[in-house]
């Protein structure tokens, strides 16, 4: 028994102690690393362009406001003065 009895586990222990395979191994770790944190900063990056195209309608809506009131604003001033 013990190992004999087990060939997947020989195998895997014979596999992952090979320092080439962990090494591959390791790669593929950092590679998953390094990817999950560009994700991380993508997602941030695009929450924040978010955020900066929220604060950009709402100052348009405001402006747009401000506008339409300043038209109304104008007419009344200038209905005095139409010549015909």
């Amino acid at each position: 028994s013990g190992i004999d009895g087990l060939p997947a586990l020989a195998e895997y222990l014979q596999k992952y102690q090979d320092p080439s395979a962990a090494d591959k191994i390791t790669r593929i770790q950092n590679d998953l690393d390094e990817t999950t944190q560009i994700l991380h900063k993508t997602i941030d990056s695009v929450l924040e362009r978010g955020v900066k195209l929220d604060n950009l309608v709402e100052r348009s809506n405001d402006l747009s406001a401000q506008s339409k009131i300043f038209y109304k604003q104008a007419k009344k001033t200038n209905s005095c003065c139409v010549i015909s």
